[in-house]
């Protein structure tokens, strides 16, 4: 096995959209779907509001809406826009909420993603961190999915191996972790210890998924037959149980 590379990112954005009005208009013809309504709700002519959803449309060079006797149907663009729209739009309301009681502190909530078994290099960072600025909490989310930083889904990323290229992401190194494959004494006892030569007459544990970001099973995947997988589950803490049982060999 061998040593990777633990990175923490972060979404830095960029200025790409100068459309923010038709943004805007865009959104909420998606959510109400006719134009009376959407005039109402921004208070501007139902031809304005024509006007900029054709603005935005060339713009981005794509069909946001099609029309029938209903109204505005939004496509798969459109519902692209909705989604964004709603995301900020909460995004803006908490903003605006914070802003009335702001006071001189540091506060808030950093949500932070990783893996189970990265979580312990966290702590003492986090600990540093809340000694500066006591207002300030952390949610820790154990989970084997790449969270989309862009969208908000979380404000830091813990990830392993290769240093990530997402446009936007500001990538910083945050630890080195060395990784084994291991079995129980009870494994040992009944299958003995593998060699490059007998892989195929051992049994392995591994994630169900194949996931870029967890390169240590994907090690496994890419050297060991896959009928010698002779178990896999989507939680690493079962695959731990599954070590400490003697249930086959994996990575820890």
């Amino acid at each position: 096995m061998s040593k990777y590379d633990t990175y923490t990112c972060k979404y830095a954005t960029g200025v790409y959209m100068d459309k923010w009005t038709e943004f805007k208009t865009a959104y909420k013809l998606a959510k109400y779907g006719t134009l009376s309504a959407t005039a109402k709700d921004l208070a501007i002519h139902r031809s304005t509001v024509m006007r900029q959803i054709d603005v935005l449309e060339e713009s981005l060079g794509v069909k946001l809406f099609q029309r029938n006797d209903k109204g505005y149907i939004p496509t798969e663009a459109g519902l692209e826009v909705m989604r964004l729209g709603e995301i900020t739009d909460v995004q803006l309301t908490q903003f605006a909420n914070k802003a009335k009681n702001k006071e001189d502190v540091l506060e808030g909530v950093i949500k932070v993603t990783c893996v189970n078994e990265l979580a312990l290099l966290l702590f003492p960072a986090i600990t540093k961190y809340q000694s500066l600025y006591p207002q300030v909490k952390f949610e820790i989310i154990g989970d084997i999915r790449k969270y989309d930083l862009e969208y908000g889904e979380a404000d830091l990323a813990i990830r392993t191996g290769e240093k990530p290229t997402t446009l936007d992401n500001i990538v910083i190194p945050f630890a080195k972790i060395a990784l084994v494959l291991c079995a129980h004494q009870k494994y040992k006892d009944m299958h003995g210890l593998p060699t490059k030569e007998n892989l195929n007459k051992h049994k392995f544990v591994a994630n169900s998924e194949r996931l870029a970001h967890i390169p240590w099973n994907e090690w496994i995947h890419d050297h060991v037959p896959q009928e010698n997988i002779s178990l896999t589950s989507s939680s690493q803490q079962i695959l731990n149980y599954a070590l400490q049982t003697g249930a086959g060999i994996g990575v820890s």
